[in-house]
């Protein structure tokens, strides 16, 4: 499913992600002793828990408020049905 908003939300990370490999260029070539920080397995690994943990919690709000949502669309669309059959019923003719 996606988004209303996940074009802007790529573009920003395409973006950071285009600085952030500039910045690190610029570092290299201008800081005499910079090196890029090593990262490990197991925190490499917990990053990308934290990412999905944070994605499962997004999806799983998003999909409880879907579902309140269209809860109140099936209450609309019988209070819709039920004014409708009323206002034919009163301009129908009365019995014979």
């Amino acid at each position: 499913m996606r988004f209303p908003n996940d074009t802007a939300f790529h573009l920003r990370m395409a973006a950071l992600v285009i600085g952030a490999l500039f910045l690190e260029h610029l570092a290299r070539t201008k800081i005499e002793h910079w090196s890029a920080p090593q990262i490990g397995v197991i925190t490499f690994v917990l990053g990308l828990a934290w990412v999905t943990m944070a994605a499962f919690h997004h999806a799983k709000s998003t999909q409880d408020r879907m579902k309140v949502l269209e809860a109140k669309i099936d209450r609309l669309q019988a209070l819709t049905d039920a004014l409708a059959d009323d206002k034919r019923a009163r301009r129908s003719l009365p019995p014979m």
